[in-house]
């Protein structure tokens, strides 16, 4: 069988899977954000994470106070600060946690699930209009809106990804963790055994995008599209989480 790679296609879907990256990382963090704003926490967004804080935290005379007692040692490892630069930062986060953090709350994992959440709710529905849309799609073909939903499908390879570089970061330099992330911090806190999330939602990623791989896309530009993944995929993400995005949202 003739093996062949339409390169004009190939430059199309690569550049196609960096925008996705990019806005799959992003609305990612979006996930978080507006269950942590219906919660009624402060929320700041940066390239590759977000924060919250209880409403007034960062207007906290103490929080204040702390910022500008470490403000020197932004980057300098814990252990390296002067012993009463650590007494007094200890004595800070005291006085903040007992004011702000409850341990009961579960508000933590509810933010923390937000993220995924969007991830693959943003994915099922791409996939579901291309399952309601495959009887025209094998009649007349693909067509801008079918690409469209084809990348929205494959926002659940965001789980695959985890898992692979979680375990790959285990193979290449072991701390004892496998796996890693929200899926990680979700699975704890529901007192499930560490891979539990992240192994459940892979598999769902893999079954999804194997069949809008091989169901979906024409033969003629599979192989093509395969190769634009890994292509964009990786190039998006290098772009984003170390060129482009520490510079927009720091």
């Amino acid at each position: 069988m003739k093996i062949s790679i339409d390169i004009k296609h190939l430059i199309y879907f690569s550049l196609g899977f960096v925008l996705f990256t990019i806005i799959g990382t992003v609305s990612h963090e979006y996930g978080h954000i507006i269950v942590a704003k219906s919660l009624g926490y402060e929320t700041t967004l940066h390239y590759g994470s977000m924060n919250s804080y209880p409403k007034g935290y960062l207007e906290d005379e103490n929080v204040i106070a702390f910022k500008n007692l470490t403000k020197d040692y932004v980057g300098v490892e814990y252990d390296s600060w002067p012993k009463e630069i650590q007494e007094k930062a200890e004595e800070y986060n005291n006085i903040l946690e007992k004011r702000y953090w409850n341990e009961e709350s579960n508000d933590s994992l509810f933010i923390t699930i937000g993220g995924p959440f969007q991830t693959i709710l943003t994915g099922t529905l791409g996939l579901l209009m291309l399952v309601l849309r495959r009887k025209s799609i094998y009649k007349i073909g693909m067509k801008t809106l079918d690409w469209l939903f084809v990348f929205l499908s494959l926002f659940w390879l965001r789980e695959i990804f985890n898992l692979i570089t979680s375990i790959g970061g285990e193979l290449i330099s072991p701390n004892g963790n496998w796996f890693g992330g929200d899926e990680l911090y979700i699975s704890q806190e529901l007192n499930l055994w560490s891979g539990t999330i992240s192994l459940f939602l892979a598999t769902i990623g893999t079954l999804i995008a194997i069949y809008v791989v091989f169901k979906i896309i024409p033969k003629k530009t599979r192989l093509t599209f395969i190769l634009s993944g890994f292509i964009g995929g990786i190039a998006g993400f290098i772009l984003w989480m170390n060129i482009i995005g520490p510079k927009i949202l720091p």
